[in-house]
């Protein structure tokens, strides 16, 4: 009688530790994952792409951050846009248009047309109200500083973390002049952080320094920015638990479709993916 209640009790013991590991286990919350979509002006498309290839895998970041044309792709997720919207929005370039009868102040050109176009793609959505929580990175031009944004009115967001100087105006925002966020946070890996994700992917698709050949002095002045840039990223992207990195400008050499851009994102996805899977417990 002993001996069988001894057996009982054994496996009402197994039992209770079985039921409770699993408890356990089930009860852990997931991990909040972020995606930092980084600067890269043209070589943006590829941020579409990669998008596209997240959504055919069924998965969705917890919080999204973005840097210059990252800002525009990242911000029109976070904002409900699909990746086919996206794409439309990225291959319409109407917003390029000149104001020739505006004198420069502080840049040959303005953002405005790009806002409005942010504003009626989004509905004049505001950034705490987004569906995916997200946060523009911009630079103050008066006192150097990266500027998070993450609440506010998300077009001039975008176009401050997108207005590169000289070539744009800065967007005035609270009193602050503000430009591209590439200045100071080229992959905004710690914005993600700072909005909620405690697992980063950053997907990097700035220009290379050595991707094209320097020439006259245009040449010479974008090639120091690329080279201050990639060194940021160098020092940022060790801060995330997963990058994907791509070169892509020799797809955009010799009049090479957009769609070449598109597809090399969704591609390093893809590849990315055997990695990326047990982050989003698939």
């Amino acid at each position: 009688m002993a001996n069988r209640r001894d057996a009982l009790r054994a496996a009402g013991l197994a039992a209770t530790a079985a039921w409770t590991g699993l408890s356990t286990a089930s009860s852990q919350a997931p991990q909040r994952i972020g995606i930092a979509f980084g600067s890269g002006g043209s070589h943006g498309l590829a941020h579409v792409g990669a998008i596209r290839a997240f959504e055919k895998l069924g998965v969705r970041p917890a919080v999204i951050a973005g840097c210059s044309a990252g800002a525009i792709a990242g911000g029109l997720w976070a904002a409900g846009c699909n990746a086919g919207e996206i794409e439309q929005f990225a291959r319409d370039d109407s917003w390029r248009q000149d104001d020739r009868w505006r004198w420069p102040r502080f840049g040959l050109g303005h953002l405005r047309r790009l806002q409005a176009m942010l504003d009626e793609q989004t509905k004049r959505a505001r950034i705490e109200a987004l569906p995916i929580p997200f946060a523009a990175v911009a630079t103050d031009l008066v006192t150097g500083r990266a500027e998070v944004l993450r609440r506010g009115p998300l077009a001039p967001a975008i176009a401050a973390s997108a207005s590169v100087p000289v070539m744009y105006e800065p967007v005035v925002l609270d009193g602050r002049l503000l430009v591209d966020g590439a200045l100071t946070a080229p992959l905004p890996i710690d914005a993600a952080r700072l909005i909620g994700a405690q697992v980063v992917i950053a997907i990097d698709v700035a220009y290379r320094p050595y991707e094209d050949t320097v020439t006259g002095i245009t040449g010479v002045a974008f090639q120091m920015f690329h080279i201050m840039v990639n060194q940021l990223i160098t020092e940022q992207v060790r801060r995330a638990d997963h990058a994907i990195r791509l070169d892509v400008h020799a797809l955009m050499k010799n009049g090479a479709d957009p769609q070449a851009l598109l597809d090399a994102g969704e591609r390093a996805v893809h590849a990315a993916w055997p990695t990326l899977a047990p982050l989003f417990g698939a």
